[in-house]
């Protein structure tokens, strides 16, 4: 009885719940609605989001891949979407059977039973859109990209033969390891890069990925160079969750056959540590390994390996001829002869001498012949035989180079880590503290350290990195700086706790100590004459921690490079000719020791929070370059204060004029509360600069930008979230502007000429979002000139993107008189501009002879593109001059996004011709019709690529008619 006593009970809790909820449809109807209406509010906004970033997404890398996940929400929110329309306008039909005295009980219940179940729903997705961490990824990069082999490969019969017995072994469906072994020098990397792009274009493997080892691999650059030399990428941060990741990454992409080149393996290296699956039954992934030495072969467990070995007599002078350039019936014959064979068949020594004797004469050729000779006849210490050769070729081409600055620069570049990509603007850095060229500015010295960086180039003694702001050092080479640097007593590198305490170090002017965890740092060095330190520590999870008095032997040192370090900078007060300062990714205190570096010209600090206060503007009189990237902001004042500051790159603080948003004290003097906001005195300027990227937008939003864009441009500048009228304070920046972003700018009606008067006619590039007031972006009839006048306005601009302006009603407005010439447009971008309803007149559209890429997305009101004969502002402004035919000659892309009300490209049955176009994306254009003439235009010069369209485009011709 009890038992069942309580079901009794538990069930009639149910039944009451149930009773209970069957009652609310009916007496709550109301309320169920509004809540319907809430919920459907905050999904739209977040369906609005997610669109948004996405195209986002897709503006700046083009080609993306939306999350499956994301996808499948977007799906599922236009399809309750709709269902909550076709709800509502069930409602709205049965609204005289739902109110007054007596409603429909029945109706009153189904409808609000359906809205309650419609309301969970919505409900549900809001959660799963709050989980989404990323909407979208760049497309992977096709698999015919090439690995960047060497411009000038020269295939002789030796490696022809070495390369098909590569391709032979990988052929094979046993192989599973190739090792490929040689002296230094000998071509390996040069020759496994050429192979693995050979097996790509004859279909054997699908994808191949590329990574340097190196002596000491550090696993997480290894993995980051395979990902992107396969176009994936990571984002984990943990080793061991990259290695899980990569695994995975390769797991499912079992269709494909993947080769990975390990380049320069010194050891036996755990495949299993980096995520790299070999050997599995069920993945297609083979590997080819380069080496020194044969016996790492073994220990890999090489099914085959391959010697490459040195050039044959006859094939190494042809490529001695080659990088000197003399011919057959040179007079040079006999000498460059005797040359080839002192360097021994070795590439890289051939190159390298070679290069260095290019251009000269018969009797300078005479003496490098006997300097090369009389360089054999002296072993090189510690190195071994089979390196003796190319290190007294290599010797040899150092010797060679235009003046002390080239060779100091050359050494150098050894102080940096194995296989490390050197940013040129560290050897800038150098140029300036040991004053080479006695350059007067940042840039001259920038402009000469890269003449002298390709004369290193040209002399095969350093290497192209694949971007223009690095350069590399071959291993070898490297090897070869090293040992010249300590053989002159100039430099050396080490890592912590190794020779330290044995070597004498007076006499050196640069080192370069690499930390590790089982090592600490001594409590200091004598090195009296030391110019250069650099302190590295190459593991993520570990910091080396500097002494408090580490530097007090070293007064000397111009140049201070701490990556990864503790450091208390009290302990830089010692060094009074400190020039150049660069702190990265460091945990630094005591900031204020900064103002007693009274010589620094050179301050960069990355990824490590300090606070420079404005008084340091006095103290740093000299400071030229400001770099202070990922560590927080710097108030304008500041900058303004450094007397000689020629380059700034970094975060500004958001400021206020004198006398706003301040509070008084009791004594009526103003106090200023907010430490993060920087109050500017009344006519304020900021200062003129040669090189800017200024920007005081987030945090988020500046570490997105990559270092590349950072310092890629001349002169940037990005603001968010101000008032139109205080931008008038980076005036002085205006006129040589590069690159203007301008986001949730607030009281701007337009940008030209409100913002600057003078037509901003120098800037190439300009970017403007979210400023809800912006009703056109350039207004010729706001000009200073008056309308009777013609003002020339933004006449170099190149690109120009405009998003999320709900009021932009033109883009460029000017009185009827005035022609508007857009001659240097390439890149136009508009999103969610929804009073747009054209973009070009027909005059504007005739001038863009330069136009490649059109975008335009999210314009709920855009009617067409070109507006041929109406403009809702000034009336007529074209009339018929017989010519129904707009080209544009250039367009390459273009790409139409949700426009509902579309009807064409030109209005008035204008005819529009893209003789250049590669790539046409229609999406969700639904009342878009395509003319048969403008169809017909067309069609001849379309790409075989673009048959789909073709499709689409016949399918709308039909559907008009």
């Amino acid at each position: 009885m009890e038992i069942l006593s309580g079901v009794a009970s538990k069930l009639g809790e149910l039944l009451a719940d149930a009773t209970i909820n069957q009652a609310r449809y009916m007496f709550c109807f109301n309320s169920i609605i509004k809540e319907l209406g809430d919920k459907e509010t905050n999904l739209k906004e977040a369906q609005d989001g997610v669109n948004e970033k996405v195209e986002q997404d897709r503006q700046k890398h083009r080609a993306i891949v939306v999350e499956k996940d994301v996808e499948k929400w977007l799906a599922d929110v236009v399809k309750e979407m709709a269902n909550v329309q076709n709800l509502k306008a069930k409602i709205d039909e049965n609204k005289s059977c739902l109110n007054g005295w007596c409603p429909n009980w029945r109706c009153l219940y189904w409808l609000g039973r359906k809205a309650s179940k419609e309301t969970r729903k919505l409900s549900d997705l809001q959660k799963k859109y709050d989980k989404f961490s990323t909407v979208a990824r760049p497309k992977p990069l096709p698999s015919s990209k090439e690995l960047p082999a060497p411009r000038h490969f020269t295939s002789f019969e030796t490696t022809e033969l070495a390369c098909n017995q590569i391709i032979e072994s990988l052929k094979r469906e046993s192989t599973k390891m190739v090792g490929l072994h040689g002296l230094g020098g000998v071509g390996k990397t040069t020759l496994a890069k050429f192979a693995g792009n050979q097996l790509r274009q004859q279909k054997i493997f699908d994808d191949v990925g590329i990574a340097t080892i190196s002596r000491d691999p550090n696993i997480i650059n290894v993995q980051s160079e395979l990902v992107k030399s396969l176009g994936w990428a990571l984002t984990e941060k943990d080793e061991n969750d990259r290695a899980d990741r990569l695994r995975l990454m390769f797991c499912e992409s079992k269709s494909r056959k993947i080769l990975i080149i390990l380049d320069d393996v010194w050891n036996e290296l755990d495949l299993e540590t980096v995520g790299i699956p070999v050997g599995d039954i069920d993945n297609c992934c083979k590997i080819l390994l380069t080496t020194r030495l044969q016996p790492v072969c073994d220990r890999m467990g090489c099914d085959t390996r391959i010697q490459l070995g040195v050039l044959k007599r006859e094939e190494g002078l042809a490529l001695l001829r080659k990088h000197a350039g003399i011919d057959a019936d040179s007079t040079l014959i006999g000498v460059s002869e005797q040359i080839a064979n002192e360097c021994k068949g070795l590439p890289l020594a051939i190159k390298a001498v070679g290069s260095a004797l290019r251009g000269k004469g018969f009797g300078q050729w005479k003496v490098a012949l006997h300097k090369l000779q009389n360089a054999k006849l002296n072993t090189i210490e510690g190195i071994g035989k089979e390196d003796q050769d190319v290190y007294h070729c290599l010797k040899f081409s150092y010797d060679y180079l235009n003046g002390e600055d080239s060779r100091s620069c050359f050494l150098l570049c050894s102080l940096f880590p194995e296989d490390y990509e050197i940013d040129l603007e560290d050897l800038v850095g150098y140029a300036v503290a040991l004053d080479w060229y006695q350059a007067e500015s940042i840039e001259d010295a920038r402009s000469l350290v890269s003449g002298t960086i390709k004369e290193l180039k040209a002399s095969s003694l350093l290497l192209d990195a694949g971007n223009d702001r690095f350069v590399k050092m071959h291993d070898i080479v490297r090897d070869v700086a090293l040992w010249i640097g300590s053989m002159e007593k100039k430099y050396f590198t080490s890592k912590v706790g190794i020779g330290l305490a044995e070597r004498a170090m007076e006499q050196y002017r640069g080192i370069s100590l690499m930390g590790n965890e089982k090592e600490e740092l001594p409590s200091g060095l004598v090195c009296p004459n030391l110019h250069i330190l650099r302190l590295e520590n190459i593991e993520y999870d570990y910091q080396l921690h500097i002494p408090e008095h580490f530097f007090e032997g070293m007064p000397a040192l111009k140049v201070v490079t701490i990556i990864g370090g503790v450091i208390s900078l009290k302990s830089l007060q010692f060094l009074t000719n400190l020039q150049v300062l660069q702190l990265i990714r460091c945990n630094v205190s005591d900031a204020s020791f900064l103002g007693k570096l009274k010589r620094l010209q050179i301050l960069c600090v990355k990824g490590s929070p300090i606070e420079i206060p404005e008084e340091f503007g006095d103290q740093l009189s000299t400071l030229k370059l400001l770099i202070f990237i990922n560590s927080g902001r710097i108030s304008p004042i500041t900058i303004k204060k450094f007397p000689q500051l020629e380059e700034f790159y970094g975060r500004i603080k958001d400021w206020e004029a004198e006398g706003i948003s301040s509070e008084e004290n009791d004594d009526g003097k103003t106090v200023h509360t907010d430490k993060n906001i920087a109050h500017l005195p009344k006519d304020f300027t900021f200062p003129k600069l040669q090189r800017h990227y200024v920007s005081n937008g987030n945090k988020l939003e500046f570490l997105m930008d990559e270092e590349d864009e950072i310092f890629g441009q001349r002169r940037c500048l990005k603001i968010n979230n101000c008032e139109a009228t205080s931008l008038g304070i980076f005036s002085a920046l205006f006129q040589e502007l590069e690159i203007l972003n301008l986001r949730t700018i607030i009281g701007c009606h337009n940008i030209v000429p409100s913002i600057d008067p003078k037509g901003l006619n120098e800037l190439p590039c300009l970017s403007a979002k979210e400023c809800k007031e912006l009703e056109c972006i350039m207004d010729a009839s706001k000009s200073p000139y008056g309308k009777s006048g013609n003002p020339v306005m933004l006449s170099r601009l190149a690109e120009l993107s405009m998003w999320q302006l709900p009021e932009l009603k033109w883009i460029w407005k000017a009185p009827a008189q005035h022609v508007i010439s857009l001659q240097a447009l390439t890149k136009l971008s508009v999103y969610g501009c929804n009073n747009l309803t054209y973009i070009f007149t027909l005059s504007q559209a005739r001038s863009l002879k330069q136009l490649k890429s059109l975008f335009v997305s999210g314009c709920q009101r855009m009617e067409c593109i070109v507006e041929a004969k109406f403009d809702y502002n000034e009336g007529e402004i074209s009339v018929g001059d017989g010519n129904m035919m707009l080209a544009l000659p250039l367009l390459r892309k273009l790409t139409l996004c949700n426009l509902p009300k579309l009807k064409s490209f030109c209005s008035e049955n204008y005819c529009s011709i893209w003789t250049a176009l590669e790539e046409l994306d229609l999406i969700r254009c639904s009342n878009l019709t395509v003319s048969s003439t403008e169809l017909e235009a067309n069609l001849q010069y379309l790409e075989e690529v673009c048959l789909f369209v073709f499709t689409f485009f016949l399918f709308l011709q039909f559907y008009s008619k």
